[in-house]
């Protein structure tokens, strides 16, 4: 994955980060979609920047007054982005480790 494209992740989660302090609803979908790309980032090997990415993002979510957790759909919607997006960093980590033992 080129540095082009985890920069602009970056920036795009730092932007998505800072207007979801307002409610500002489509910034909260972003923040989601690039919690998926995190761990997609994350099974891929990219550890580092999957890591960052989840804390920009899960601030982002989390902090955001948009957020209504009282809402059933809005909860099963944060239970189904949530353990796919840090599974996949918990999976590549482990694919990692695996890769360093046989080594």
């Amino acid at each position: 994955m080129s540095k082009l494209v985890i920069g602009s992740s970056v920036m795009i989660s730092l932007l998505c980060m800072m207007l979801a302090a307002a409610p500002f609803t489509p910034a909260v979908g972003i923040s989601f979609i690039m919690l998926l790309f995190a761990g997609f980032m994350g099974y891929k090997g990219f550890i580092q920047s999957a890591l960052v990415l989840l804390l920009i993002n899960t601030l982002a979510v989390i902090g955001s007054p948009s957020i209504d957790i009282s809402d059933s759909y809005t909860l099963i919607g944060v239970l189904i982005f949530f353990p796919v997006s840090f599974g996949g960093v918990l999976l590549g980590v482990r694919k990692l480790a695996v890769i360093l033992v046989e080594s």
